[in-house]
């Protein structure tokens, strides 16, 4: 937005979108009151400064995460589009209340927020008096969006259909304007998708549906599985963020593009079908599927072998190049796994029984949840564009934090930029986009 500039600033344990306006930029005081009387339909809470030196809007984001960072995390498709559905709604609040959407901050979605707590999207609203500015940019806002999405697919041809749409009016809408209705054609009427529900309910996850104990319609993408207990499958994988990815066919691919069975749509190093997990005589294999970078067993790319084909164990580590999958058989006896419409016998428990233990974790202050740490280097996607990592020198060792992209990152309140590396320790304090975390090592 031409004459703006957003960034984030710390100031008393607390975090600050700061947006600079031109000197000459007037507030509207009754349009500020409103702003802040209504943080409920999604604006963020704002203070007004003004000095002979600056003149700038305060908005307060503390314990939220960017939205370009939080779109980075695998989330289901119900997930992400309650997130576009809240923000169709917000811009039809500002219509409903006579604010002009222009004066949302919507250029960069670094500059639009998600608490993750409340699952609740929220804009930065510039009340000026005089609505002069051009751009507002919700249809290059959502291009962004889905362009960095990382979305587990469960209807190829809403997401495919949702992106022709979007790619098709940018092109043909060369001043970027976009309304709540447009918005809510798209997802109402012509993709179906209930936008008062989930825009309602803060895009919480949907409950996971029960497997049918008839007989599969499709037996190549078909477990049967007792019905009360439905979320078991013959085996899973844990990502970074300890979330659980549940196999329930073979082979199941894993790969860039969105049709595989787990989606890395956001990650340049993992090749369009990148391996395949395969359930031969009652084991389970990890295939390579001659990916570019490789795919390595519980060790690390740089220090590790390349894979074809090996045989996987409950515990062992996956790594798609330098992302990680702790791949667990279940134990259930009531799993059984249907492979190319054959009964392929029942999954097997883990013949030793071993867990991975975590070597560390880190803890969200707000909120007390605890992230695992199982190997080295770590990377999250709840704290993208960071890296955690460990170097050994004879019989010591030391734990380091490494800015690769971030934006917004304070270590024992010291800022890093981009590029910086710092050694870190147990009970070490850092601030991600105002987030509060602690590193802790395991004992």
């Amino acid at each position: 937005m031409p004459g703006i500039t957003a960034k984030v600033l710390y100031q008393n344990c607390d975090a600050f979108l700061q947006v600079s306006l031109r000197k000459k930029d007037q507030i509207d005081e009754k349009r500020l009151r409103f702003i802040n009387e209504n943080t409920g339909k999604g604006f963020l809470r704002v203070k007004w400064e003004k000095t002979a030196a600056r003149n700038v809007l305060k908005y307060k984001v503390s314990n939220m995460t960017a939205l370009s960072e939080y779109i980075k995390q695998t989330m289901t498709q119900e997930t992400y589009f309650g997130i576009i559905c809240q923000l169709q709604k917000i811009l039809e609040y500002c219509s409903e209340d006579k604010l002009s959407a222009e004066n949302i901050l919507l250029n960069d979605p670094k500059n639009v927020y998600y608490d993750v707590e409340k699952k609740k999207v929220y804009v930065a609203y510039l009340p000026l008096s005089v609505n002069d500015r051009k751009g507002g940019g919700a249809v290059k806002l959502l291009s962004k969006l889905h362009k960095n999405a990382n979305i587990t697919v469960s209807d190829g041809k809403v997401i495919e259909k949702y992106g022709s749409f979007i790619e098709d009016y940018i092109k043909s809408r060369k001043d970027g304007s976009f309304t709540h209705n447009h918005l809510y054609i798209l997802l109402h009427d012509m993709l179906s998708i209930p936008v008062d529900e989930l825009a309602g309910s803060a895009s919480q996850e949907q409950p996971e549906r029960k497997q049918s104990s008839g007989a599969p319609e499709d037996s190549d993408h078909t477990i049967i599985v007792n019905r009360n207990r439905s979320i078991e499958c013959p085996a899973f994988l844990r990502d970074e963020n300890n979330r659980e990815i549940p196999i329930d066919h073979f082979p199941f691919t894993i790969g860039r593009k969105a049709d595989n069975d787990l989606a890395l749509t956001d990650r340049g190093t993992v090749s369009k079908e990148h391996a395949a997990i395969t359930y031969e005589n009652g084991e389970f294999f990890i295939e390579d599927r001659n990916s570019a970078n490789g795919t390595f067993l519980n060790s690390f790319a740089e220090n590790g072998q390349r894979i074809t084909k090996e045989k996987l164990g409950s515990g062992d580590v996956i790594y798609i190049y330098d992302s990680p999958f702790v791949f667990n058989i279940n134990s259930s006896d009531s799993a059984t796994v249907i492979v190319d419409g054959r009964n392929a016998g029942e999954a097997k428990k883990s013949p030793s029984g071993k867990k991975l233990k975590s070597i560390a974790y880190l803890l969200n202050s707000s909120s007390g949840a605890k992230i695992p740490i199982f190997v080295y280097p770590f990377t999250c996607a709840e704290i993208s564009g960071l890296i955690i990592g460990r170097e050994n020198s004879g019989s010591r060792h030391s734990i380091y934090i490494e800015n690769i992209s971030c934006t917004s990152l304070s270590v024992e309140d010291s800022e890093m930029t981009e590029g910086e590396r710092t050694d870190i320790f147990s009970g070490c304090n850092f601030l991600y986009h105002g987030i509060a975390y602690t590193f802790y090592e395991e004992s």
